[in-house]
């Protein structure tokens, strides 16, 4: 009740109330996307929790959404209402919006629409650890994957929130060669950018994929909800959220298989990232020499509180070229100053400096920088190096192989 008086949200959807039992609400934007039948499908064919489960689709287009769009959402929406009564193992609620202003018309504002009117139906049957599952139009899913989710929640009581581990599918029947060996270099950029910010000290390295994550009812207020965000709302939401609580992660296998189609909806993402990479016949990626620069900053953190002061041969040149030193030495006396122990002031340092902070310092590097863009194999193939695994070559399928597999057992 008070994140709604708090908050701007859409009236209230639904008029009839969750099944008391309900202890799961999936949240899928679907945007001109008759995939969204074969994403239901496959929840349909899992394996049930012992809770009862909804599914909430918000079909959703904006001011300057084409025509042609618009009219297959109708459809879609229609075929979505006749047919909620099939769907046996969950409760399929579907929602149409149309005419969205396209300063907020998105992939964001849709998300927050369905995830808000799951908080409104948690809290219809008191349930602040009722788990909001976000998931995508375009997505199979693992046959035990609401027990995976369910399971995980019991098993670890003190966590409000987790991703669920990923694979793109790489079905040949579905998706062209092209397709399918661009969206595999996208794959291991995400993989190696996750696992570059656990290499460097980052404490909330986490995949941010919008069809990847579950979070409580409780948790997700306490966040302030979804961002509105056009594209990359699922990034701002869980690394503010990891500044609030703990974010774990459901790694025993790939749970959830999105498709590696080419999209031009969002500014991010798969689908853009594809289309980039099939059209330039290459892909460039963050330099890792700029993660071993970050590692020996995060590496000094505990030493600013040894020091007890602001010194500025703790934190590397090229961080300190790219950044304000004014505002890196406010950060760091605002640390001292409002901490009493070596904990807490390394909580408060990494509050600071944090996953968007870390963005920051690696767009300040372009081609013509000290260290730029590179081919993500090679990127890759340093990073494996750092974690002991064997050299790989040049080969991408074998650097595909151990950059996930190593993503899965650093876990």
């Amino acid at each position: 009740d008070i994140y709604f008086s708090r908050f701007k949200a859409l009236p209230k959807i639904f008029q009839h109330d969750p099944c008391p039992d309900t202890g799961i609400i999936v949240v899928i934007p679907c945007l001109d996307d008759d995939f969204i039948f074969r994403t239901l499908e496959s929840l349909e064919k899992a394996v049930q929790p012992k809770c009862k489960t909804e599914v909430i689709v918000i079909v959703n287009s904006g001011e300057n959404t084409p025509q042609n769009a618009i009219e297959n959402n109708r459809k879609i929406y229609i075929k979505l209402e006749q047919n909620a009564a099939t769907y046996k193992s969950f409760h399929l609620l579907p929602h149409l919006i149309e005419n969205t202003p396209k300063k907020i018309a998105g992939v964001g504002f849709a998300r927050k629409t369905g995830m808000d009117e799951a908080v409104r139906r948690f809290n219809a049957l008191n349930k602040p650890s009722g788990i909001i599952v976000s998931l995508d139009s375009d997505c199979l899913i693992e046959k035990d994957y609401f027990c995976e989710i369910s399971n995980y929640f019991v098993k670890y009581s003190d966590s409000d929130a987790c991703t669920v581990q990923f694979k793109h599918d790489f079905d040949e029947y579905l998706y062209s060669g092209d397709i399918i060996s661009a969206c595999t270099l996208y794959e291991i950029y995400l993989r190696y950018f996750r696992l570059s910010l656990q290499y460097c000290g980052y404490p909330n390295s986490l995949h941010t994929i919008g069809s990847c994550f579950c979070v409580t009812a409780q948790s997700y207020i306490k966040a302030g909800g979804m961002s509105k965000r056009q594209g990359g709302e699922d990034f701002y939401f869980l690394h503010k959220l990891a500044l609030m609580t703990k974010i774990g992660t459901i790694d025993s296998k790939a749970l959830v298989f999105p498709s590696p189609r080419i999209s031009y909806r969002v500014p991010f993402g798969t689908g853009k990232a594809v289309s980039k990479i099939i059209s330039e016949n290459k892909y460039t990626v963050y330099n890792f020499k700029l993660f071993e620069i970050l590692k020996q900053f995060y590496n000094n953190a505990e030493n600013f509180y040894v020091q007890g002061k602001y010194v500025r041969s703790l934190i590397p040149e090229d961080i300190i070229e790219c950044m304000d030193q004014e505002l890196l030495k406010s950060h760091i006396d605002d640390c001292l100053k409002n901490t009493n122990n070596v904990n807490s002031f390394l909580r408060r340092f990494f509050a600071k400096f944090d996953a968007f902070f870390i963005v920051r310092f690696l767009n300040s590097f372009d081609q013509n920088s000290d260290f730029p863009p590179v081919d993500v194999c090679i990127a890759a193939s340093q990073l494996l190096q750092k974690y002991n695994v064997n050299k790989t070559g040049g080969n991408v399928q074998k650097i595909y192989q151990e950059i996930f597999k190593l993503d899965f057992k650093l876990d």
